[in-house]
């Protein structure tokens, strides 16, 4: 393949804008310039992080004004290289986690790009923390593309130190519930998963759960301390992001136990039991983003060799066209049987 775009042009393509009350489309838009230490990518498919995305698009979460352009992450195919860029080629397949600007094509608007991956084209610096890198083989492009999510629960593992034979409690199993889980039973820690809906239980016995708990039906706590002898896990992940459910995570904590702040809370402060808290001498762990280049190349290469069976979360795979409505009906009734999302951008195959 040969390179399209020349230095300085912008390249044309649509993204999936969202304005205030609720509204979205698609519209035309224009990339940053296209330069020497950029790469352009035409999208195949992006992942949609319901939890993150929509906290942000409700407000829980301020990344900034309307028009807004969400998504962070991405696979396609790189169309132009610029001249300073090393370790890519035109035609390469690569994941990446932002796009540098967009602007409304016929106006010239500036787009709030958070990080404006929901787009048909991305021309982005390859380099740092948030840039691009090779797909590994083996993995398709709508699976490669939510690679943010599994590498979050990778990360907040990590962080808490999780080991063979621990026990560990997953409170809430959404998408950064159902990574955890993931994780920690790959690292031999027998794991209780809990939620409201049946769905993403089974989700979570397939993903590796020893146990799951529906909490409309049995009394969590009181399951918990059977399971473990009457001790408390070793680790407690509260994934909800929902102040409510804090303390009772940190009292299904044992003595000397990891109490891991694995949801985001958005703005503002959070209370907790100070004493339930203190009197087991609790050790908590804040995981943020998600560990970076090491964590999805990790996640990305247990997809390709089948040790993670990441396409278990997907529940809606869509069409760009049909990405408006499934926004606005998310934002308003919220994401009902929906686990994992992603959007097509091109008809080539994955």
């Amino acid at each position: 393949m040969t390179a399209q775009s020349s230095p300085g042009s912008r390249i044309a393509g649509q993204a999936l804008v969202a304005r205030e009350g609720g509204r979205f489309d698609l519209e035309q838009v224009l990339t940053a310039p296209f330069g020497p230490s950029t790469i352009a990518i035409r999208t195949t498919w992006s992942g949609v992080s319901i939890g993150t995305e929509f906290a942000v698009l409700s407000g829980k979460l301020d990344w900034g004004d309307f028009p807004i352009v969400t998504g962070y992450m991405g696979v396609g195919r790189v169309t132009d290289v610029g001249a300073d860029v090393t370790g890519f080629d035109v035609g390469d397949r690569v994941y990446y986690r932002r796009n540098a600007e967009l602007l409304l094509e016929q106006s010239g608007q500036p787009l709030n790009c958070a990080a404006g991956v929901h787009a048909s084209v991305a021309v982005l610096d390859p380099t740092g923390d948030h840039g691009a890198d090779i797909v590994p083989d083996g993995v398709s492009d709508d699976l490669a593309s939510m690679f943010v999510v599994p590498a979050v629960g990778l990360k907040g593992t990590d962080m808490a130190g999780v080991h063979v034979g621990a026990s560990v409690v997953v409170l809430g199993v959404g998408m950064v519930g159902l990574a955890v889980v993931a994780a920690c039973a790959a690292r031999g820690a027998r794991v209780t998963a809990v939620d409201l809906r049946a769905e993403p239980l089974e989700v979570a016995r397939r993903l590796g759960a020893h146990t799951v708990l529906d909490a409309t039906q049995v009394d969590v706590d009181a399951e918990v301390r059977r399971l473990t002898d009457g001790a408390g896990a070793d680790f407690v992940f509260e994934s909800t992001g929902h102040g409510s459910s804090v303390d009772l995570g940190i009292r299904l904590c044992r003595q000397l136990g990891c109490f891991v702040w694995q949801g985001n809370y958005g703005d503002g402060p959070v209370s907790f039991e100070f004493l339930a808290a203190h009197s087991r001498r609790l050790r908590m762990v804040f995981p943020c983003d998600d560990g970076y280049r090491p964590f999805r190349r990790a996640v990305l290469d247990s997809m390709a060799q089948g040790r993670l069976r990441w396409d278990e979360t997907i529940t809606d795979r869509l069409h760009a066209s049909e990405a408006p409505k499934f926004f606005e009906r998310v934002l308003a009734d919220g994401a009902g049987r929906t686990l994992g999302a992603t959007i097509r951008w091109s008809d080539e195959p994955a």
